[in-house]
Formats: C-alpha cells, structure tokens, sequence
C-alpha cells in the first residue's frame, strides 16, 4: 500500500490515476466545499446511499467547523467532487469512527482504496490509537476494503440502512500501542 506524506491536519494535495485511466486529485476538505459536499450527495444514487448515511448540511457544515475533530479529505475528477472521506475524532483526539463515500459512478475503479490511503496514513500522523466503523455486512466489497487494510470484526450488531434493518459488523484497526 503505498502511502502519503502527512502534515497535521491537512493532507498534501496529490493526483490518482484510477484503474480505468481517470485521474482524480485528493486534498483536504476546505471551507468553501460545502456547496460541492451537498451536490454530491444529492446526486449520489440510492443504490449508492443504500449501505451508508449521507451528512445532512448541518453535519457538514459542523466538519468544517471543527477540523480539530476531523481528518476530512474530498476527491475530485473534472472540478466536481466525487468521493468524501473522513475520520472524527473522540472527545479525546485519541480514536476516530471512519466514513468513506463514493460516487456511484467511480465504484470499483479504486478510489475507495486512495481514499483509505489517505485517511489511514494521516490517523497514523495524527498518533490517533484506533479507528473503528460500522459497515453492513451484506456491503462485501466494503468488508473486504476495510479487511484489507487491516480492520478486524469485533461485533455483530443490527443497524439501519436504507430504512432496513441489516446485520452491521463493528470493525476496528489499531494504529498505535
């Protein structure tokens, strides 16, 4: 897995070739995205939305409030924003609970996968010890990115998707000892 250079809160703005040629840019999440944050999610498909909930404009706009909370980055392919990624800390800065979303039209492309990149090489220069996250189980592709990166089940819990009741698997990573 390769990785990427991490300063504080911010991450260093850096292109992606995804696996069928399109090139995305990654960076931070700045003030002035929140227009862009709520049209992607508007415009993010219900097959998109199915396993995940979409910030409202009020968790958003509480993002950028409180970036001393967040490591939020935003990916980008033809000045629109496609993917939003971030890590909020606890109360403590210690632990965080990941969330990763993606457009509908760069699913199995890779971009998940920058993403984490991302996320998780800038938890680790944050010194933050654990993250954890609620994935649905049925949402494999999901489970298998996260296992992939290291996250390991800890529990099986029922949790809202879609409306639906669905077996959620609460996952964690330690980072730090």
């Amino acid at each position: 897995i390769p990785s990427l250079n991490v300063n504080n809160n911010s991450m260093e703005h850096k292109t992606y070739t995804l696996n069928d040629g399109r090139q995305v840019h990654l960076r931070s999440l700045q003030p002035s995205d929140k227009e862009q944050l709520v049209k992607l999610y508007s415009s993010m498909s219900a097959s998109a939305l199915r396993w995940t909930k979409a910030p409202t404009g009020e968790e958003i706009k509480q993002i950028i409030q409180y970036p001393d909370y967040y490591i939020s980055m935003v990916t980008e392919h033809d000045d629109r924003v496609i993917g939003h990624g971030e890590i909020k800390k606890d109360s403590e800065k210690r632990n965080g609970e990941l969330n990763v979303h993606v457009h509908q039209d760069y699913h199995g492309v890779g971009l998940g996968t920058v993403m984490m990149i991302a996320l998780m090489n800038n938890a680790t220069g944050q010194d933050l010890h654990r993250i954890n996250l609620k994935v649905a189980a049925e949402n494999r592709k999901a489970v298998r990115l996260f296992r992939r990166f290291g996250f390991q089940q800890q529990s099986t819990m029922r949790e809202t998707f879609g409306g639906e009741e669905h077996d959620a698997f609460l996952m964690s990573k330690t980072l730090k000892l």
